[in-house]
């Protein structure tokens, strides 16, 4: 909660900087792309968002040993639009995103091979320190959505599908003897094949003010592969920047 009061927050402030630039300079807002007539257009860029995994039916040591920083990281690269009437349109786009998933520095991502990585005890493992566990998913997803705009008010309901890449998982620390595992590089070891769910769906809403707003996501699907990595469900709740008219 502590959380997503402060996301809103960041989006209120934000709103009212955005608004008090418009009356500077009429009609500003996020550099944009387009072509099309009035029907139809295209659009690069539109948005970008930043947002808070919230965890739904995880492995217990998922839950328990997770770090503050459970984040997304969402940008739009392109958005084809059918615009039938003045205040709504239908929207078809391609965005990427980036997902970190860290643990507190008791625990760390342990790879075991085959695309698989477990989650492990620092102490009883020969590490003295644990400097930074993160294991990150990249994901080219596309949303089909509804829009509508009321007034400086905008509304956005939609589906999305997802293709994830493999995941990585990054390990910075050091041994107890003060040296490092012969397979590291400057204390950092990567593990780059963690199995995913190759493809993955989540629904979706925004609601903005001019151009930021909150946005809220529900993956029913759990990222990795059963027997490969944690299982969960997300719920995803974050600042959205451009999704205005």
């Amino acid at each position: 909660m502590k959380k997503l009061l402060i996301l809103i927050s960041v989006a209120l402030i934000s709103a009212a900087a955005a608004s008090a630039q418009d009356n500077d300079n009429d009609g500003a807002k996020l550099p944009d792309l387009a072509v099309g007539n009035e029907l139809f257009s295209t659009e690069v860029l539109t948005y970008f968002a930043f947002g808070d995994h919230n965890l739904i039916k995880a492995d217990q040591d998922f839950e328990t040993y997770k770090g503050k920083a459970v984040t997304e990281f969402q940008m739009n690269i392109m958005e084809l639009r059918l615009k039938p009437y003045p205040t709504g349109w239908l929207a078809l786009g391609v965005d990427f995103d980036w997902d970190y998933y860290r643990l507190d520095n008791t625990h760390f991502w342990q790879p075991e091979g085959s695309g698989k990585v477990s989650i492990a005890k620092m102490e009883g493992s020969g590490l003295k320190k644990i400097k930074k566990s993160r294991l990150s998913v990249r994901t080219l997803a596309v949303p089909v959505s509804f829009n509508q705009a009321f007034g400086q008010f905008s509304l956005r309901l939609g589906v999305t599908g997802e293709y994830n890449f493999p995941a990585i998982s990054r390990f910075k620390g050091t041994a107890a003897d003060g040296g490092t595992v012969k397979e590291w590089k400057n204390g950092t070891r990567f593990a780059k094949d963690i199995k995913t769910n190759t493809f993955t769906y989540n629904f979706f809403g925004a609601l903005s003010y001019d151009d930021v707003g909150v946005y809220f996501k529900y993956c029913p699907v759990s990222v990795f592969q059963d027997g490969y990595g944690p299982q969960f469900k997300s719920v995803t709740i974050g600042v959205v920047v451009g999704l205005g008219m």
